[in-house]
């Protein structure tokens, strides 16, 4: 205990306050030392303060950051390069109403459409229909009331109605070589031809496809087939499908023929244009007499306008020969 608590008998604490009220008072500092210290906490409290203000930004820049790029990296995930649409197509005859589906998927009729980029989609209206040179090869035809989606240089999309395509077609169709490959994508499944003439239809209920040459591979949602001439394959749903029996020629495909793209046949053989027209209507040939002999000779002028069944009847007048069909063969014959 020191000497002060001893003199007072005094707790420690009461000794302390009386001490202090004994001692003399403090000095106070001068006014510019006081404001010096004051200017200089200040300084340092901004510093201090600058500093948390400073990491609290860093860091909500940082969380920023981190949400751009992830969303920019999830963008780039979803984003679908672009394709340059290119000409996979070129119309060569039409008739009736013919509308392009727009961005908006409406309809905008089309009266001076010459060609067909990938990615359009052709609608054709009651009583319309095209026939198109296919940019890879072939002849295609869209009949009546069927939409048509033309997604590269090989591959179609039908969503309704039907299609005709001769992977073969006649020289006399100028700029229309044969097919390597053409897939007819349709929700029922895919249709690929092997060298062949085929129509491909579709509905909300089946795909069917009705083959006149050659043969069509066909994949559907549950089962395959292939296809041969004179075959109507019907797929519907899980069920097998069903395979018919039909004729190469008739009422059936008089639509077909109705598309025919007008053929080159001046200064070219009747023999040539008769076997153009027998293929456009799915007829084979047989000559009897000389008439083979008077096709070959007889040299055609002019342009064909008309259908094939019709031109076909006219310029087997002009040579002076006769013909007659029966059971899908015309028969033709000198005087």
């Amino acid at each position: 205990m020191s000497n002060f608590n001893q003199s007072t008998d005094l707790p420690s604490d009461d000794a302390l306050e009386q001490l202090l009220r004994r001692a003399s008072p403090r000095p106070m500092p001068p006014q510019a030392d006081e404001a010096s210290v004051r200017e200089a906490v200040r300084t340092e409290w901004r510093k201090v303060s600058s500093k948390h203000r400073t990491r609290r930004r860093m860091a909500s820049l940082a969380v920023a950051a981190t949400v751009v790029l992830g969303v920019f990296a999830a963008f780039n995930l979803l984003r679908v390069p672009g394709v340059e649409a290119v000409q996979v197509a070129a119309i060569e005859k039409s008739i009736g109403s013919i509308y392009l589906l727009g961005d908006s998927s409406e309809l905008r009729e089309t009266r001076d459409l010459s060609s067909v980029l990938s990615g359009q989609t052709i609608v054709t209206g009651d009583q319309a229909g095209i026939a198109l040179a296919w940019g890879a090869g072939g002849s295609m035809r869209m009949d009546e009331n069927t939409r048509l989606e033309f997604i590269d240089n090989e591959t179609v999309y039908l969503k309704a109605g039907r299609i005709y395509f001769d992977s073969r077609p006649s020289s006399l169709i100028a700029g229309v070589a044969d097919a390597e490959r053409l897939v007819v994508r349709t929700d029922h499944g895919e249709v690929a031809h092997l060298g062949t003439q085929f129509v491909t239809g579709v509905d909300d209920r089946a795909l069917t496809v009705s083959v006149r040459e050659g043969q069509v591979s066909i994949d559907g949602q549950y089962h395959r087939h292939v296809a041969s001439s004179g075959e109507q394959v019907t797929f519907s749903g899980r069920q097998r499908p069903t395979v018919l029996s039909i004729s190469r020629a008739g009422e059936g495909w008089n639509w077909v023929s109705q598309m025919s793209p007008s053929p080159d046949v001046d200064g070219k053989p009747l023999y040539e244009f008769l076997l153009w027209a027998c293929r456009e209507l799915g007829l084979e040939i047989h000559w009897e007499g000389q008439a083979e002999q008077v096709a070959h000779a007889a040299i055609l002028k002019g342009s064909i306008d008309s259908e094939p069944a019709e031109a076909m009847r006219l310029r087997l007048a002009s040579a002076d020969l006769e013909w007659r069909i029966n059971d899908g063969v015309i028969y033709v014959s000198d005087n």
